[in-house]
């Protein structure tokens, strides 16, 4: 019995591991938002220091879930939730890269003429805005174990998909009609790109959750 105890726990652990990793994600995203919609700079030494931080706590949590397969081999629901982790881990800092990635291309278009009067930016804006909330429900779906909204989150990434293919004509069009804005075209579309590649992050986190939830993986 106390052996039991003590994987619960660790299984425990590495669940709140996992958490912590998600929350301080979210903040990354938020600072990166920030960055790119309001071009607020002030904290983005934050997503550059974070992005190092989820590489730690990656191979931090993944050793974990090795040792405790090692050790314990677990078998039906436990095992299902830590491969989930270690999937969910990856995912998780492949978004802190892609945030990193966004803030770089920001600073490229730091003195450009270009703001919400455009509406390749406004549609830029809230393409961010629509994948940052899809991290949250994420998160919150999986703290209230929410398959539906899980559900919900996957199918949202058809529209973050649309939403990429519109955006990127709508550069290409300005760039093919404003000489100037040529050099500002190309930083876009890596923007609008590594956008589109969170949302599939986060749409195989939700999976992976769904997975752990219920067995059936999406």
């Amino acid at each position: 019995m106390t052996t039991r105890i003590n994987f619960t726990n660790e299984l425990n652990k590495l669940c709140d591991s996992m958490s912590a990793m998600g929350d301080e994600i979210k903040s990354l995203f938020e600072i990166t938002l920030k960055v790119l919609i309001e071009n607020d700079f002030s904290n983005i030494e934050e997503v550059l220091k974070g992005e190092e931080r989820s590489d730690e706590l990656e191979i931090q949590i993944q050793k974990n879930c090795v040792l405790l397969i090692a050790k314990e081999q677990p078998i039906a629901r436990d095992l299902r939730l830590i491969i989930s982790v270690i999937n969910i881990t990856t995912d998780m800092e492949r978004i802190a890269d892609q945030c990193e990635d966004i803030c770089n291309y920001c600073l490229k278009i730091k003195d450009n003429p270009h703001t919400d009067d455009d509406a390749f930016k406004r549609h830029i804006n809230k393409m961010a805005i629509s994948t940052a909330q899809m991290l949250a429900d994420t998160f919150d779906a999986y703290k209230n174990k929410d398959v539906k909204i899980l559900q919900e989150v996957c199918e949202f990434d058809d529209k973050i998909d649309a939403r990429f293919n519109q955006i990127w004509t709508e550069i290409i069009a300005m760039m093919s009609e404003n000489e100037h804005f040529i050099a500002f075209g190309p930083p876009y579309i890596m923007i609008i790109k590594y956008l589109e590649r969170i949302a599939d992050h986060v749409t195989n986190i939700a999976e992976w959750m769904i997975y752990n939830i219920t067995g059936e993986y999406v």
